[in-house]
Protein backbone atom coordinates (compact mmCIF):
# COMPACT_ATOMS: atom_id res chain seq x y z
CA UNK A 1 0.00 0.00 0.00
CA UNK A 2 1.54 3.39 -1.24
CA UNK A 3 1.11 6.70 1.12
CA UNK A 4 0.93 10.19 0.28
CA UNK A 5 -0.27 13.42 1.17
CA UNK A 6 -1.58 16.24 -0.63
CA UNK A 7 -2.21 19.95 0.96
CA UNK A 8 -3.83 22.87 -1.16
CA UNK A 9 -3.41 25.90 0.47
CA UNK A 10 -3.78 24.77 4.31
CA UNK A 11 -7.09 24.26 3.49
CA UNK A 12 -7.35 21.05 1.43
CA UNK A 13 -5.97 17.57 2.37
CA UNK A 14 -5.77 14.21 0.49
CA UNK A 15 -4.32 11.45 2.69
CA UNK A 16 -3.99 7.71 0.82
CA UNK A 17 -2.56 4.85 2.21
CA UNK A 18 -5.14 5.41 5.28
CA UNK A 19 -5.67 1.86 7.36
CA UNK A 20 -8.14 3.25 10.02
CA UNK A 21 -9.61 5.72 11.58
CA UNK A 22 -9.34 6.48 15.21
CA UNK A 23 -11.14 9.84 15.96
CA UNK A 24 -12.32 12.65 13.88
CA UNK A 25 -13.89 15.75 14.92
CA UNK A 26 -13.71 19.74 13.82
CA UNK A 27 -10.17 20.62 15.71
CA UNK A 28 -8.26 17.05 15.48
CA UNK A 29 -8.17 13.75 13.47
CA UNK A 30 -6.03 10.81 13.96
CA UNK A 31 -5.81 7.83 12.14
CA UNK A 32 -3.21 5.04 10.99
CA UNK A 33 -1.78 5.07 7.90
CA UNK A 34 0.56 2.42 6.57
CA UNK A 35 3.52 4.76 7.36
CA UNK A 36 2.61 4.97 11.51
CA UNK A 37 -0.17 7.03 13.31
CA UNK A 38 -1.24 10.52 11.73
CA UNK A 39 -2.90 13.34 13.88
CA UNK A 40 -4.29 16.83 12.27
CA UNK A 41 -4.75 19.37 14.19
CA UNK A 42 -6.95 22.44 12.60
CA UNK A 43 -10.40 24.60 12.85
CA UNK A 44 -13.28 23.93 11.35
CA UNK A 45 -12.37 20.32 9.67
CA UNK A 46 -14.27 18.37 7.67
CA UNK A 47 -14.29 14.70 6.13
CA UNK A 48 -15.81 15.44 3.22
CA UNK A 49 -14.15 12.28 1.17
CA UNK A 50 -13.67 8.56 2.84
CA UNK A 51 -13.23 5.71 -0.31
CA UNK A 52 -12.28 2.43 1.89
CA UNK A 53 -11.73 0.10 -0.95
CA UNK A 54 -8.75 3.18 -2.27
CA UNK A 55 -7.81 3.59 1.81
CA UNK A 56 -8.36 7.14 0.97
CA UNK A 57 -9.66 10.17 3.33
CA UNK A 58 -9.97 13.60 2.12
CA UNK A 59 -10.34 16.32 4.80
CA UNK A 60 -11.02 20.14 4.31
CA UNK A 61 -10.68 22.87 6.96
CA UNK A 62 -8.05 25.34 8.10
CA UNK A 63 -4.86 22.71 8.46
CA UNK A 64 -2.48 23.94 11.63
CA UNK A 65 -0.38 20.70 11.90
CA UNK A 66 0.11 16.77 10.94
CA UNK A 67 2.32 14.77 12.82
CA UNK A 68 3.67 11.23 12.65
CA UNK A 69 4.32 9.52 15.18
CA UNK A 70 5.36 5.23 15.67
CA UNK A 71 3.94 3.53 18.38
CA UNK A 72 6.56 2.58 20.18
CA UNK A 73 7.57 -1.15 22.81
CA UNK A 74 8.53 0.80 25.73
CA UNK A 75 10.36 -2.38 26.95
CA UNK A 76 11.79 -2.74 23.95
CA UNK A 77 13.35 0.82 23.65
CA UNK A 78 14.29 0.07 27.28
CA UNK A 79 16.62 -2.80 26.14
CA UNK A 80 17.99 -1.52 23.09
CA UNK A 81 19.15 1.42 25.22
CA UNK A 82 20.46 -0.70 28.46
CA UNK A 83 22.01 -3.15 25.08
CA UNK A 84 23.43 -0.62 23.16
Amino acid sequence: MEHSISLKGRSDLLISGVEHIYSFSDKRVEIQTCEGKMVIDGENLDMNKLNLEENIISVQGTINSIVYSKSKNPEESFFKKVFK
